[in-house]
């Protein structure tokens, strides 16, 4: 395992999804990742890109979103592994969802926030800032 970083801008776009699972996939081969370690950063970085796509630019699920980039920054400095995510949509704190009651009957459950539970469970920490007019969340992963 050694060091580097990569950084890959994506269009809003739902298919851009695969390009970034197959790209971060290549970039821990590269980098000699252990599996569950990419495992683990792979899916928080699909679940809250998605949630950005999907949530973060147009007023309703599906809108529009033509133009706007997502900036996904990944470095490997052994021991850790950490990404960021910069978007431009409106202002979102995923750190301020209240988790799920996993426990409750499905049919009582609230919908939604599973992405964000997964994500704080996957990762080792995870911090939110506006640095106007952006969206930044950075995810780390200890690697083991």
């Amino acid at each position: 395992m050694h060091e580097g970083s990569i950084t890959i801008r994506l269009s809003a776009d739902v298919a851009e999804i695969e390009r970034l699972n197959r790209i971060v996939r290549q970039f821990g081969e590269l980098h000699e990742l252990p599996g569950r370690t990419l495992y683990a950063v792979n899916l928080a970085l699909d679940e809250m890109v998605t949630n950005v796509i999907l949530y973060g630019f147009a007023e309703t699920k599906g809108e529009e979103t033509k133009g706007e980039e997502i900036v996904v920054r990944i470095e490997v400095h052994p021991p850790e592994l950490r990404c960021e995510i910069v978007d431009g949509g409106r202002e979102f704190d995923p750190m301020q969802v209240p988790s799920p009651d996993i426990q409750a009957p499905l049919r009582e459950r609230e919908l939604g926030g599973l992405g964000i539970h997964l994500m704080r469970a996957l990762m080792d920490e995870v911090t939110y800032r506006r640095e106007h007019p952006k969206n930044v969340l950075t995810m780390s992963k200890r690697i083991r």
